[in-house]
């Protein structure tokens, strides 16, 4: 073989089912050798990784970047840098930004704006259009789904339009109904949570799972027991269901959001710590197919609004950045494998929106002729987060001072270098957008 742009070396790789010594080799932003142990071709620049873990870049599938409308909470540039700094290298951004991205206008408006800030490479999901007609549209431009649909303001009735369009629909299930009878006439914690109760999302989702049947429906952030009860029970049915859960709603409970308040206020809100189990339960057997952030990002002076009125502080806390040391550590503590982290975080979000290379390889994996996306990981890094540190807009964590363990130090998108020991080191605009191809 001649000689490659780029070899990585003397790393840990997973490999054919093992976490073995390795490396990969480079050319022209593609994997064009994978190989256990040293025998790799000739580059022209070689990195030894001292034995530090060489994983497929993160696919975060639920972002919310901002772009356009409301940048002062966040943009594609800052939110990608981000996403660079916690081993990201595909985000898929949200559409609820001003004006929504439901029309072609907007949707091709939207990828001309992060084509020219984007650090990392991006698919952008597409709100419900007026018509179907429009979302036909949509669909063959690239969409990667009709989502996030909120269920609790724009009802279910919408979805119903779009079902037999093929296209996945990402849904915020929580059926309003169900809110209207808890509707809270005071403005402190307590009342929020009884405002939002576990009963709204249970009932949401078992009013989806018909339209499953013959339409894919993707259920965002799940939070509850009994919604991954009954999500299993429509896989078994053979339901064209998916789901995911958050790194907030496994490892946070209502117990941070009484402590924390409007800095832990997020929709659907935090559960108990019994739902965190048993949402990690679910991860760990398939049942939650991917790790999504919510990457949701506000500025302090909103979330300080809910100090006297919780129900004043917009919802959302920051995540892209966070993720992946997140879900290291649980690697770390036993609590889920190396490659369930690997399936949930990168493989199956590629999968499920269909992102892959011009050459129809997948996006999130270790493949000859795929996109060289990768983070560089020290599995035994241990650190502490803090809102300070962080590269996108937003300042503040709810995990603030957690100590996690596994730190990214290197990302790179299709071979290019993007982040390096805390500094964003690639170039504004590189990112690249990733049409859904299936």
């Amino acid at each position: 073989m001649e000689t490659v742009d780029l070899r990585l070396e003397n790393a840990k790789i997973p490999y054919r089912g093992s976490l073995v010594s390795g490396g990969v080799a480079i050319a022209d932003g593609k994997l064009v050798a994978i190989r256990k142990g040293p025998l790799l071709p000739n580059a022209d620049v070689k990195i030894d990784l001292r034995g530090m873990l060489l994983l497929p870049g993160v696919i975060d599938a639920h972002v919310h970047f901002r772009d356009p409308g409301l940048t002062w909470k966040e943009d594609f540039a800052s939110g990608s840098m981000a996403a660079a700094a916690g081993g990201v290298t595909t985000v898929c951004d949200m559409p609820n930004c001003i004006p929504r991205t439901n029309s072609l206008k907007r949707f091709t408006e939207k990828v001309e704006i992060a084509g020219k800030k984007s650090y990392v490479d991006f698919a952008l999901h597409a709100a419900l259009p007026k018509t179907k007609e429009e979302g036909i549209k949509l669909m063959k431009t690239g969409a990667a789904s009709f989502g996030e649909v909120f269920t609790y303001s724009e009802g279910d009735a919408a979805i119903r339009n779009f079902l037999d369009l093929g296209l996945t629909i990402s849904v915020h299930a929580e059926d309003p109904r169900v809110l209207e009878r808890f509707k809270s006439n005071g403005n402190g914690i307590e009342e929020f949570i009884r405002s939002r109760p576990r009963e709204a999302e249970i009932s949401e989702i078992s009013r989806l799972l018909p339209l499953a049947e013959n339409a894919h429906i993707h259920i965002c952030h799940v939070t509850t027991s009994e919604s991954v009860d009954l999500i299993r029970r429509g896989k078994k049915q053979k339901n064209k269901v998916t789901c995911e859960v958050t790194p907030h709603h496994l490892l946070l409970s209502l117990t941070h959001l009484r402590r924390l308040g409007p800095y832990a206020h997020v929709l659907p809100p935090l559960r108990s710590p019994a739902d965190g189990s048993d949402l990690l339960r679910a991860l760990r057997d398939g049942t939650i197919d991917i790790v999504s952030s919510d990457h949701a990002p506000h500025t302090a002076e909103e979330k300080e609004k809910g100090q006297a009125n919780l129900f004043e502080a917009p919802p959302g806390v920051v995540g892209v950045e966070t993720s992946l040391p997140l879900m290291l550590t649980l690697v770390r503590k036993g609590k889920l494998s190396l490659f369930r982290l690997i399936e949930a975080m990168c493989t199956s979000p590629a999968k499920i929106f269909g992102l892959r290379n011009e050459s129809g390889v997948p996006k999130g994996t270790l493949e000859i002729g795929g996109d060289a996306d990768l983070v560089v990981v020290d599995q035994k890094k241990k650190w502490k987060l803090k809102g300070k540190e962080l590269h996108g807009k937003t300042k503040f964590t709810p995990f603030e001072g957690r100590e996690v363990i596994g730190m990214p130090t290197m990302t790179f998108v299709r071979g290019k270098k993007v982040f390096e020991e805390g500094e964003i080191v690639g170039k504004r605009g590189y990112g690249k957008f990733i049409p859904r191809s299936s």
